[in-house]
Formats: structure tokens, sequence, C-alpha cells
């Protein structure tokens, strides 16, 4: 099993590096901290009773890094037009939640694994910035945005690294999301198993952003 799971990661390895190069019709793509990066996204739109969530998201594998767009709003109330980032802090404790039902709710996400088979992370969580919606449908949306995200570190916990188990999971994730399920095999952005989250902060800048998924 230990070779099977080896010989997975060096073929996955691969193959990211190739599919980085490609152009995607479907996509997320940014300059992070001004070095330019573009992935293949997906989309996921849950109906919650009269309220919307609609997450896009871009995965890269091997090294894993992802961007995550989570758009919140109450049916019928996205449309093309300019909307502030804001962080998860600013939008559970916005009071207008039930006054305002034009409201949009845009997060901006970014992780980036900093060592091999998973176990480290550097994250950036929503902070600000700005996300404008230039087309939008049923099916599809299109945009830019410029984000400022609060940067956070994650190290693997120990017992997770010494058992394997933690390996073990990293290269199941990598494996599903090379496939195309990434949304499901890692449900948001900073959902990093077996780690602790570290003191360091930092800024992280995406910057000369685009997306379209269709």
């Amino acid at each position: 099993m230990k070779n099977l799971a080896i010989i997975a990661f060096i073929i996955i390895s691969g193959m990211g590096s190739m599919l980085h190069a490609q152009d995607y019709p479907n996509y997320i793509s940014c300059k992070v901290d001004g070095k330019e990066w573009k992935a293949e996204a997906k989309r996921m739109k849950i109906p919650v009773t009269g309220f919307e969530y609609l997450a896009l998201g871009a995965f890269q594998v091997s090294p894993d890094i992802q961007v995550w767009i989570r758009l919140y709003y109450f049916t019928d109330s996205l449309k093309p037009g300019t909307y502030p980032i804001i962080s998860e802090d600013d939008m559970e404790s916005d009071a207008k939640v039930k006054a305002n039902l034009d409201r949009v709710w845009v997060l901006v996400d970014y992780t980036e694994e900093t060592k091999g088979l998973g176990h480290a992370f550097h994250d950036g969580e929503s902070l600000s910035g700005t996300l404008t919606i230039e087309k939008v449908s049923g099916a599809s949306v299109e945009g830019s945005f410029e984000a400022t995200l609060r940067g956070v570190y994650y190290e693997k916990r120990a017992m997770a690294t010494m058992s394997g188990s933690g390996i073990r999971g990293n290269l199941e994730k990598k494996i599903v999301t090379k496939s195309g399920g990434g949304m499901f095999a890692n449900g948001g952005p900073h959902e990093h198993d077996n780690t602790r989250k570290g003191d360091k902060t930092d800024t992280i800048i995406l910057s000369n952003g685009r997306f379209r998924i269709n």
C-alpha cells in the first residue's frame, strides 16, 4: 500500500505541472503576491429556503493551491455589480442580515501547501477588497476581484505525522481533488485535518483576479 501511495503521488505531481499550463474554459486566475496563478474552477450552489450559497473554487494539486470565492445572498439578489469582500467575522456580526434583502456577502480565501504531502499550509483568510460580477445567470458567473487576505499558518500535528494517518488522508484528498472533486474533498478553504493553527500572521495579496464558471 505504501508503494502504491508513493506512485500515485508521483503521477499526480507530474500531471499537476502539465495541467497548470493549460487554458481552462472554467477558471479562477490572479496574481498571488505578484506571482501569476491560474487553475480550473468548479462551482457548488446550495439553496436554503430563500437563501443561496454559491462557492467557486480553483484547485491545483502538488503543491496544493486553492482559491475560493464564496457568495452568500438572498434568492434573486445576485446581480452584476461591485461588492465588498469581507471577513467571516464581519459577515457573522452583520446586524443588517434580515433587514437588507439585496445584500451580497463575499468571501475570498486562499490556501497553499508549503511542505510535501500537506505537512504545512500558508492560508489567506478573507479580509477586504472588492469583487465585480460582470455577467451572471442561473448557470454561469463571470467577473474580477482584488483581495487582501490575513495570512495564517498551519502545521501538521506530530502524532498524525508519526502515525502516517496525516499522509494517508492528504493523499486521498489529492486523488479526489485531481479527479475533479476538490470541493467535496476539502469542504472549505481552511479545512486541514490533523493540523494546528500557529500564531504567526502576515498579509497575502490577490490582484488582477478573474473568474469564469459556465
